[in-house]
This record gives structure tokens, sequence and C-alpha cells, in this order.
């Protein structure tokens, strides 16, 4: 897995603020979702409470991309890129799509063959789902979204006006049969909080957009986009394909729960944090210990390090934060295992604790489910 680091010249005062902000709200959001999936875990599929659960988590969801969206644009943004397939990203983007109500008409249409790029997945499905909602705006009385990839040689002429080198490359193509755009709207779409004020284009506030388009250029790519009043529009996204198909990387969705008998150290400094944490690992069948610090964690890992199995780290703390708090629990223990849990995304401190030995992290706000894999994944 490759790391790119991108730096956004703002202040460090914004930064400070918009990372406080977005922490704050992430932590927030993981209380929230943590409490929904065990309400989800616990009813039907047919219950009426399922389908108010489902989109309470597709709001947290939405809330949470908000805050990597204010990361993004006030700090260094972080790739972690890898060979990915686009056609098993694309089919695993809409199939978690909920139309229901929406009297959508979706069309999927994936290349046969693997169509191979390297790029960051959570990235490239960030734009796919900032895309897709644009699209779906766009069909207030219902239509027909069309969603195509497949391999393109882009020659010298088309290059050029891209700016892109000449070569072959991937296109994503998702298509709709809205109110579509007119010139003005068209010329301004990825501006930052840009306002359609006209009768076809429904008023377009926002960054999701103007992120879309920085991610794809970030990854050498482009965004193309074609529009037509009261026919539709379509939006290509164009990813350099890579040749060769080592290393793979994405993960098959499993959406069972994984439980455990081992004991867990859960360190935050989030009272709702540790609570919401404390019932999840006792839902999965775990013994829990809680600390409320850095400092807390270490004094109870020396007096229990032989019944603890796992410590679940967060990394924004204060006195001392995760890397700090981590580095001496590895004294006490070489081989201690510890996965990280942070809502930020994996910055240089966080790089370093995965230097250093630390066993694996997970993005809040999470799932029971990805949790509960999570957990699997590093003590096993």
């Amino acid at each position: 897995m490759e790391h790119i680091q991108l730096k956004n010249e703002t202040p460090d005062a914004v930064e400070a603020l918009a990372g406080g902000i977005a922490h704050d709200f992430n932590n927030l959001l993981a209380a929230i979702k943590g409490r929904a999936s065990l309400m989800m875990n616990s009813v039907k599929p047919s219950d009426p409470l399922y389908r108010h659960i489902t989109e309470i988590i597709r709001c947290i969801d939405k809330g949470s991309e908000i805050a990597s969206q204010l990361l993004g644009f006030a700090k260094v943004d972080e790739y972690y890129t890898s060979s990915i397939d686009v056609n098993r990203l694309v089919r695993k983007t809409v199939e978690n799509l909920d139309l229901k109500g929406k009297r959508i008409v979706l069309d999927v249409d994936l290349d046969s063959k693997p169509l191979i790029v390297e790029a960051d997945p959570d990235k490239i499905n960030q734009v796919l789902m900032s895309l897709i909602e644009n699209a779906l705006q766009a069909m207030p009385k219902g239509g027909k979204l069309s969603v195509v990839t497949e391999s393109a040689a882009i020659l010298n002429g088309t290059a050029e006006a891209y700016g892109l080198n000449t070569g072959f490359f991937v296109k994503i193509t998702l298509t709709d049969t809205g109110i579509g755009m007119e010139k003005d709207v068209l010329d301004n779409i990825f501006a930052p909080f840009y306002s359609a004020d006209h009768e076809l284009y429904p008023e377009k506030k926002g960054l999701g957009l103007t992120f879309s388009r920085e991610i794809v250029q970030n990854h050498n790519g482009v965004i193309d986009v074609w529009s037509s009043p009261r026919v539709g529009s379509s939006f290509s996204i164009i990813l350099p394909l890579k040749e060769t198909t080592d290393n793979i990387d994405i993960p098959v969705a499993d959406e069972k729960l994984v439980l455990g008998n081992e004991s867990v150290l859960l360190v935050d400094d989030e009272e709702r944090i540790l609570t919401v944490g404390r019932e999840i690992c006792k839902a999965l069948g775990y013994s829990v210990i809680t600390a409320a610090s850095g400092e807390e964690s270490i004094n109870i890992y020396k007096e229990k390090k032989d019944k603890i199995n796992l410590v679940v780290l967060d990394m924004i703390m204060p006195e001392m934060n995760g890397l700090e708090t981590f580095l001496e629990l590895k004294k006490l223990n070489p081989d201690i295992k510890v996965l990280l849990s942070t809502g930020y995304s994996i910055d240089e401190k966080a790089q370093e604790m995965l230097r250093q030995g630390c066993k694996g992290y997970i993005l809040k706000p999470y799932s029971v489910i990805d949790f509960s894999h999570k957990l699997r994944e590093v003590l096993e």
C-alpha cells in the first residue's frame, strides 16, 4: 500500500479549528452509530423500526463524510493507495444504495474484465457516492440512473484537452435522466458552495463536487461532465489503467457479527464513547475494562496485563495522546495487541503507531459489525 500526502496551504489556526470540530463531531457520531448499530442487531428486518434505524445510520455516515471533507479542506489530506478493481468497488457501492420510494431505475453495466487502478478505495467511493447523490437530487420525480465501467484509450487530442498523458484509462460513467444543467450551471458546478439560481436545477450548496474533482485529480485523473436541460447529465470519472493485476485490494463485505470471549481494555477520554464501547464489547461476548486517559490505561495494564488480550486505543486525548500511550504500553509488553480507534484520517502519528507495531486501526464512526470483524482481525 502506498501512502500519498497532499498539503493544502491553510493557516494553522484554521487547520486546528477544523481538526477540533471534526474530532468532536466524529466522537458524537461514533456514540450515536454505536447505539444505532446495537439496536439494528436487536431487531429483525421485518420490524418497522428497522427502516428508521437504517436511515439513522445513513445520516450518520453522511455526517462523517462531511467531517472528512472538513479535514481535507483544512489540513494535510491522506491517501492510502493500492491496486483495486473498479468493477468490484462500483458493485459494492451500488449494492449499498437505498432507492426505496425514489422511483429510480438503476442500470449497472460493468466491464467483463477487471479494471485495475492504483487508488485509495475510500476516496473513490466518496466520489461515487457524491456523484450518485447529485444524480438522485436531479431526479426528484424519478428517472433512470445508469452506471457503466469500461476501459478507454485516450490519444493525443483528447489527452491534451483533458490535461492527461496519452494511454489507457478506466472510465466510470454515471448518467441520469434528470433535469440537466444549462451552460452557466455546468461552468460552475465544481465551485465551492455554488448555488444554481434557475428553474431547472436545485440549489447545490456544499463541497461535495469540489472535493470529488480534487480527489480524482490527485489520482492523476479527471471528471468529464456532459449535460442538457430537461434531458439529463453524465459524469465520467477517468483514472489511469494499471497494467498489472497484482495485490488487488477490495475486501468483500461481511454482514455477520463475529463474537469473541477475550478481555478488552478500552481507552478513550470521551465518556460516551467508553459507555457505548463497553456495551458493544459485552454484546460481542468480550469482558471489558475502561480507561479515561492514557495514564489510567498504563496503570491498569501494569496490574492486569496478563488478563488483557487487546487494547482499543483512542488517538486524540489530553495530556498523553494515543502514540505516547502506545509506546509506554509497549514497554510493558513488546507483543501487546493494540487497535487504534480514531476519528481522523491516518496521519503521521497513526502511521508511526503502525510502524511501531500497532496491529490495526478503525475509523470512527463504525458499526458493530465492522468493529466485531476488526477485533477478530487484530486478535487472530
